[in-house]
């Protein structure tokens, strides 16, 4: 799940994945799987599905997807950085 281009609704043309205003939500949308073992054994699994891709929770609750991008050292910045940084405080 190397690939750095998104086309999620926060630009109207290819960019960067988790740049600027990029949504992470197309990630999360992309790595969900219920036969996936990370995310049948997730904290946002529950009645067959994930909590983040039916939008009842925000992709940056996602655990995969905060292992992804320390992993990956993957440096976030704007609306993308502060959605991750307030979900942190949070939990």
């Amino acid at each position: 799940m190397t690939d750095v281009v998104c086309r999620c609704g926060a630009y109207k043309f290819p960019h960067r994945q988790f740049g600027g205003r990029c949504s992470l939500q197309n990630w999360v949308d992309r790595f969900y799987s219920p036969q996936r073992s990370d995310c049948d054994s997730c904290i946002n699994f529950a009645d067959e599905g994930c909590q983040v891709v039916d939008g009842l929770e925000q992709p940056a609750h996602c655990p995969e997807l905060r292992a992804y991008i320390k992993y990956e050292s993957i440096t976030l910045y704007g609306g993308t950085r502060r959605l991750m940084d307030r979900a942190q405080r949070k939990k």
